[in-house]
C-alpha cells in the first residue's frame, strides 16, 4: 500500500476496510493489532519474582473521568468465542485460567480444568521459547495452588474486576511477559506457520484470494468477530459467512466460497471493529449502524459524525468542544459559499457504509465511496434544502434529529427509512418519498407544525417535486395551496388575539388536518367563525386582520375539494411562513429571503 495519496475512492468496503487499517498500523497514536495478535480490555496484572512466587495482584485500568476503565493492550491471539469449551489463551486470560479463581463459582471442576490447561499450555513451551521472564511464569504456573488465592495479595481486586482480563508482569520490570523480544518471535513463528501453504494437502486451505489475485492460505471463518452493530448478537457476527449445506459449492464450504486470505480477513474485520468502537466515526439510524472513515485523517471525520448522529457524545469534554467547533465552522462556511465548506482535502476518498444486524450475520444496508469535497458539496446542497426561518445556529439539520420527526418514538422509525435519506442526502438523488409522507402524518396526528417539519416539507418540494418554496414567507408564492396554509394561519391568529387566555384550543387543534387535504371542507366554516373573533379585536389590530385576510384571499379563486400531497406541503409552508411571520418583530411584509427553486440548488452544489 502507498502512502495516503489522492486517488480515487476504493470501490468495494473490504479493500477500504483492509486500507483503513494500514492507514492505523501506520499511525503512531494508535493501538491496532497486527496479524495474528488482538487489542484487549486489560483489567489486572499478576506480578511474580524471577523465582515464580506471586509478588501481587494489581491493578491494571487506568483513570477515564470519574472511574477506573480497563487499558487497551495488544496481546497474542484473539478472544475464544463463548461456548467453545476449554481454549486457554497464550500469556494472557481472566483469573479462572490465570489463577484458577472465579467469583461465585457455580462449577468449581471447570475452573480446576481451565487452570490446568493454561497451565499445561505453557509449561509445554517452556524449553521451546527460552527466555527467563516466561520461565519464571512456567515456574509460577507449575507452583501455584488456587486455594491459597484469597490470602494473595491483591485478591479482593479480582472481585472488582470479575471476568476481566489479566496478563503477567515480572516485578521491577516496566513492560510485559508476553512483550518480551523472544516470545514475540516465536508467536511470529507460529502466525507464518499458519500463512504458509501447505504443498501438499487440503486445496481448501489455499486459493485465489478475491482481494489480491494471489494464492494465499484461505481464511475458512473471517476473524475477530464484528462487535458494536446496535441490535446485533453480543459475542459478534460475521460480514461474510457460510453455514448451511445448502451454501456449498462444487464442494467448497463455510467461507472458502468467498475467498480471502487470512491476514487480509483480520485486517478488514479488525478495521471494521476499530470504526465501530469510537462514536467519532460511527452513528445509529433507527435500525442500522453507520461506519464512516476517510484515506488520511481528516476534519471531515468529525463533520459527518456530526450530520449522521447528531447527538452522540464525545468521549470526552475538550474533544467534544474540539467536534463542535469543527462542525460550526464547516457550517458557517457552508452559509458563506466557500466551496466544500472551506476543507482542504476536498480530493481525498471517503467512504460510509451501512450495517444492519441479520441473526449471526450483518448485512450491508449500503456501500458510498466518493471524495470529501463531493460529500461536502451534497451535504451544502441539502443544508440550503433544509435552510428555513426560524433556524438555530447550534441546532443543525442532522439526519438523525429529521428521522425523529417522522415517528412518535425512536422505535417506530421506520427501519429502512435512515439508508435511504442518508443515501439521498449523500448522494444528491431524491429524498425518500416515505420522509416526507411520515412527516404529513406526523403533522396530522398531533397538529403540530414546527420547524424540523417545515425544513423536510421545504426540502422534499424542492427536490422531489421541483417546486418553488422561499426561506420565508414569499406573498406573491404563484400556488394557491400556499396562500390557503397562510390563510390559515391568519385565521388562527385572529382567534388568539380575540380570545386570549379564554382560549383552551385554537382552530388548528380541530380543522389543521382536514383543512390541509380537503379545503373546501373546511374553510367556509372557518371564515364564519372569522367573522365573530374579528368583532372581538378593537382599532388598528382588527383592521390589520380584515387586511391580511383580504391579501391572502386575494391569491385564491376557490377551495379544492381535495389536495394532492405536493399541495399539502406547500399548504404546511405556507402555515409555517406566516405563522413565523406574526411573530417576528420590526419585520415587513414585503420583505422574504431569496428563494431557492430546484435548478438553483443543483447549480450552486
Amino acid at each position: 500500500m502507498t502512502a495516503f495519496s489522492q486517488r480515487a475512492p476504493t470501490p468495494a468496503p473490504i479493500p477500504a476496510l483492509i486500507d483503513y487499517y494500514h492507514r492505523l498500523r501506520e499511525d503512531p497514536n494508535e493501538t491496532i493489532a497486527p496479524f495474528g495478535f488482538s487489542v484487549q480490555q486489560i483489567s489486572f496484572r499478576v506480578v511474580i519474582e524471577p523465582d515464580g512466587s506471586l509478588h501481587a495482584i494489581q491493578d491494571a485500568r487506568v483513570q477515564s473521568g470519574r472511574r477506573l476503565v480497563p487499558t487497551a493492550m495488544i496481546v497474542p491471539g484473539q478472544s475464544k468465542p463463548a461456548g467453545q469449551g476449554i481454549n486457554p489463551r497464550f500469556l494472557w486470560d481472566n483469573a479462572q485460567y490465570m489463577l484458577g479463581v472465579k467469583q461465585d463459582d457455580a462449577n468449581p471442576d471447570r475452573t480446576a480444568k481451565a487452570f490446568s490447561a493454561f497451565k499445561q499450555r505453557h509449561l509445554d513451551l517452556m524449553g521451546q521459547i527460552g527466555d527467563e521472564q516466561f520461565s519464571s511464569v512456567c515456574r509460577f504456573l507449575e507452583h501455584w495452588n488456587p486455594a491459597e488465592a484469597a490470602e494473595a495479595n491483591g485478591y479482593k481486586l479480582l472481585e472488582e474486576v470479575a471476568g476481566g482480563f489479566g496478563v503477567f508482569q515480572l516485578r521491577g520490570q516496566t513492560g510485559y511477559v508476553h512483550q518480551q523480544p523472544a516470545v514475540q518471535q516465536y508467536w511470529q513463528q507460529q502466525i507464518d506457520a499458519e500463512l504458509t501453504p501447505p504443498e501438499h494437502g487440503d486445496a481448501e486451505a489455499t486459493g485465489q484470494s478475491l482481494i489480491s489475485g494471489r494464492t494465499d492460505t484461505i481464511a475458512r471463518l473471517h476473524e475477530p468477530k464484528i462487535k458494536g452493530v446496535a441490535g446485533g448478537q453480543s459475542t459478534g457476527g460475521v460480514l461474510v459467512g457460510f453455514n448451511e449445506d445448502a451454501y456449498t459449492s462444487y464442494g467448497k464450504f463455510q467461507a472458502f466460497n468467498a475467498p480471502i486470505a487470512d491476514h487480509e480477513a483480520f485486517r478488514y474485520c479488525t478495521a471494521l471493529n476499530q470504526l465501530l468502537a469510537r462514536h467519532n466515526h460511527r452513528a445509529r439510524l433507527a435500525d442500522m449502524t453507520v461506519v464512516f472513515w476517510s484515506e488520511r485523517k481528516s476534519d471531515f471525520e468529525s463533520v459527518a459524525a456530526f450530520f449522521l448522529g447528531g447527538d452522540t457524545p464525545a468521549d470526552d469534554e475538550a474533544e467534544d468542544t474540539q467536534t463542535t467547533e469543527r462542525v460550526r465552522g464547516f457550517i458557517e462556511a457552508l452559509h458563506r459559499g466557500v466551496p466544500h465548506g472551506g476543507l482542504a482535502d476536498a480530493e481525498t476518498p471517503f467512504y460510509i457504509l451501512g450495517l444492519s444486524p441479520n441473526a449471526a450475520r450483518i448485512s450491508v444496508r449500503f456501500w458510498l465511496a466518493d471524495t470529501i469535497g463531493a460529500f461536502a458539496d451534497q451535504l451544502t446542497r441539502h443544508v440550503r434544502n433544509l435552510q428555513i426561518v426560524g433556524d438555530r445556529e447550534n441546532e443543525p439539520p442532522t439526519i438523525r434529529r429529521l428521522l425523529l420527526e417522522t415517528a412518535r418514538d425512536a422505535r417506530d422509525i421506520p427501519p429502512q427509512l435512515g439508508g435511504e435519506v442518508t443515501r439521498a442526502v449523500l448522494t444528491g438523488t431524491r429524498y425518500p418519498q416515505m420522509l416526507y409522507t411520515a412527516v404529513l402524518r406526523r403533522v396530522r396526528a398531533d397538529h403540530t407544525m414546527n420547524r424540523r417539519r417545515a425544513a423536510i416539507l421545504k426540502a422534499c418540494l424542492i427536490r422531489n417535486y421541483e417546486k418553488e418554496v422561499s426561506v420565508s414567507l414569499n406573498q406573491d408564492h404563484p400556488d394557491p395551496a400556499y396562500h390557503m396554509g397562510r390563510l390559515f394561519a391568519a385565521l388562527e391568529k385572529t382567534q388568539q388575539d380575540a380570545l386570549g387566555q379564554q382560549l383552551n384550543r385554537t382552530i388548528k387543534d380541530g380543522y389543521f388536518a382536514t383543512a390541509s387535504a380537503t379545503p373546501a371542507a373546511v374553510f367556509p366554516r372557518l371564515i364564519r367563525m372569522h367573522q365573530h373573533h374579528i368583532e372581538k379585536l378593537e382599532g388598528g389590530l382588527k383592521v390589520s386582520r380584515e387586511q391580511k385576510i383580504q391579501e391572502i384571499c386575494g391569491h385564491l379563486d376557490r377551495f379544492p375539494t381535495h389536495l394532492p400531497l405536493n399541495k399539502q406541503g406547500l399548504f404546511h409552508i405556507g402555515y409555517y411562513h406566516q405563522r413565523q411571520h406574526f411573530f417576528t418583530k420590526g419585520e415587513s411584509n414585503q420583505d422574504f429571503t431569496e428563494t431557492a427553486t430546484a435548478s438553483e440548488e443543483t447549480t450552486d452544489a
